[in-house]
């Protein structure tokens, strides 16, 4: 009957009529048993029904003891009575036999709730623990046990996985063989002994550490221990939980960069500030900040100070700043902060009292007005950058009035040239054709049959002549070069004839000079040019040639190149250094000394302005010693701009 038997785990776990019934029973059984051995044997009733009070107890508690007793008792008392005895004796045993039964029944039924609890606790005990082992094996966080002695008595998966050893091999071993730490600052070995809590230290809480694995890999954690002992105190061991902060150190160690690069970012905008600052109070420029629609100043540097007195004072409107402002410089400040386009004004003339005294006075300033914006584009005021320019204005006015006086010198002076050559060049007209008349009518030799002594002297007398006829054609035509009246006229020349009749008529100043001329001009060269001015040119740079270049022979060539006629001229005498190879073609300019060499300076400036004109191109190349080489390329037609009905001088030659 296994479902009237009590449970270990639940002793009156059974329904109420089944434990009633099951004492009952066990009485029923016990007279049963009486009844049926009576005949043989004469035993106490008492054996059986004890036994089946003490079984009634057990397995049914109190109550079905109690009824077993007083079943028992009834029974006994009618059924069992020992013949011939006394009443009062049966009495006395009857009541022995409660007191002993109902002992009996509270020893029964104290003994087996106690053999029930404690199997109970044992049981919870397994319970818990097994809860606790599956909890601590599937928790998060790294567990590991030690015992009194040391040794690591349990790992969980975690621990293992991130110490390295599994759980089989970590049991029993040492603790700071399995858990080894690292300080993450000194990065010198922790003491795991030093986990094990002390009286004053009894739980150790949040400790970061280096874990290195069995592996060699380093692991952050952050590591807590606590004591584990029994409900007497004694200590059982160590429990210590430890978790992976590489998150958090990452997080950290980010936050530290950032918190080192905002720092950095701090300075940095500091130094920004403070050159900015020291580049606003030092700028060269007065610098001037206004903020709204009133223009109030908010920041001016010491220049601006300096150029309008104390008049801008921060905190105070330009209006009421400087009195007597030029209404148009407010209308640009609204203009500017309305419509944010920026003003670039150069030499304006401001009106203003600025130096304070009551009395306007005029000033001019490089003035640039533009937006003040702040970082989300709305105008916060303009900023004003100005330069003032009073002297500078002052200085190029008095400059232009001096150009204008040297202009007007250098007009009279041209003027004077003109005329002078004009005035000269009859007179000397007349006396070169006297002197051709003189040479005509005197006969070519004398009574000694030489050649006539006056000859002679009218032959001196004419070269000085031709030469101060051709000084005078150089000033006339530099006077008209410069009005931009030389006219050309173009005719079909053939360069190779010119030059030969040039050399011809040279022939004898060469030879005066000590040169010999040797010239190249085979074939005819045909182009449009002005006979004249291309005798000029030739004459000119021929003349150059044997000057500079005396006793040594001069070298003249003309040569058709494609649509350009090249002519060269070259000497062997003095050269000319490179630094003055440009500016031997400029008027009045020369490269030798003035006592050695006369001349004005003139010949090769109207040589250029010649061939420019003409639309060719004159260069030289020449060393200092080796005589110079003068090349003049000119275009087969004339060019199609109007330069070539009139010459003037160039802009940069008119203050020369």
């Amino acid at each position: 009957m296994a479902f009237l038997s009590s449970s270990p785990s639940q002793p009156h776990g059974a329904p109420l009529w089944a434990r009633y019934g099951l004492a009952l029973l066990l009485t029923g059984l016990a007279f049963s048993f009486q009844w049926l051995l009576a005949p043989w044997l004469p035993p106490s009733p008492s054996f059986f029904f004890l036994s089946s009070i003490l079984l009634a107890a057990w397995l049914g508690g109190h109550g079905p003891g109690a009824l077993s007793t007083l079943l028992a008792l009834v029974l006994t008392f009618f059924f069992f009575r020992p013949p011939g005895g006394s009443p009062s004796h049966h009495l006395v045993s009857c009541a022995l036999f409660t007191g002993v039964s109902a002992l009996m029944t509270l020893v029964a039924s104290r003994v087996r709730l106690l053999l029930h609890e404690a199997h109970s606790a044992r049981a919870s005990a397994q319970a818990h623990g097994q809860t606790l082992s599956i909890t601590l094996r599937s928790i998060g966080d790294a567990v590991l046990t030690t015992g009194p002695d040391g040794l690591v008595r349990f790992i969980n998966p975690v621990a293992s996985y991130f110490t390295g050893w599994r759980e089989t091999e970590a049991i029993g071993q040492p603790l700071s063989r399995v858990l080894r730490l690292v300080d993450p600052s000194s990065r010198q070995p922790l003491d795991s002994s030093l986990l094990a809590p002390l009286e004053d230290r009894p739980v150790q809480l949040g400790l970061p550490a280096l874990l290195l694995s069995k592996n060699g890999a380093e692991l952050p954690i952050e590591h807590t221990a606590a004591p584990i002992s029994d409900p007497h105190g004694s200590s059982l061991g160590t429990v210590i939980v430890f978790r992976d902060i590489s998150a958090r150190f990452r997080e950290e160690h980010e936050h530290a960069q950032l918190l080192a690069r905002e720092h950095d970012a701090h300075l940095e905008a500091e130094s920004q500030r403070e050159r900015l600052e020291t580049l606003f109070m030092q700028a060269p420029v007065a610098i001037c900040l206004t903020r709204g629609d009133d223009h109030v100043v908010e920041l001016v540097n010491p220049l601006g100070q300096t150029l309008v007195g104390e008049l801008l004072t921060p905190g105070r409107s330009v209006r009421e700043s400087i009195s007597g402002l030029d209404p148009h410089l407010l209308q640009l400040l609204d203009e500017v902060f309305r419509k944010g386009t920026p003003f670039t004004g150069h030499e304006v003339p401001l009106r203003a009292d600025f130096s304070g005294s009551g009395h306007p006075e005029v000033k001019y300033f490089d003035l640039t007005w533009q937006p003040w914006r702040g970082h989300d584009g709305a105008i916060l005021g303009t900023m004003g950058l100005c330069a003032e320019v009073t002297e500078q204005v002052l200085a190029r006015r008095e400059v232009e009035a001096l150009a204008s006086d040297l202009q007007k010198a250098l007009q009279i002076r041209d003027d004077f040239l003109s005329v002078a050559s004009h005035e000269l060049k009859t007179p000397l007209t007349s006396l070169q054709l006297q002197l051709q008349l003189l040479w005509r009518s005197l006969p070519e030799s004398g009574p000694d049959g030489q050649t006539h002594p006056a000859r002679k002297r009218i032959e001196a007398t004419r070269r000085p002549a031709e030469r101060l006829h051709q000084l005078v054609n150089n000033l006339l035509d530099v006077s008209r070069i410069r009005a931009g009246r030389l006219a050309l006229e173009h005719e079909t020349v053939d360069f190779s004839s010119l030059l030969q009749d040039v050399v011809t008529r040279a022939e004898a100043d060469a030879a005066g000079a000590g040169c010999t001329l040797l010239l190249r001009a085979e074939s005819p060269v045909i182009g449009r040019w002005d006979r004249l001015r291309l005798e000029q040119v030739v004459t000119n740079l021929l003349s150059n040639a044997i000057k500079y270049g005396a006793n040594h022979p001069v070298e003249m060539t003309v040569v058709q190149d494609g649509d350009l006629a090249l002519l060269t001229v070259r000497d062997h005498g003095i050269g000319i250094a490179p630094e003055h190879q440009a500016r031997i073609f400029q008027r009045f300019e020369r490269a030798v000394s003035e006592r050695h060499y006369g001349g004005f300076g003139l010949g090769l400036w109207i040589v250029k302005q010649i061939v420019e004109s003409l639309g060719g191109d004159i260069r030289v190349e020449s060393q200092p010693g080796r005589g110079a080489t003068f090349t003049v390329a000119l275009p087969l037609a004339p060019p199609p701009s109007g330069r070539s009905d009139a010459v003037s001088a160039p802009a940069s030659h008119v203050a020369n």
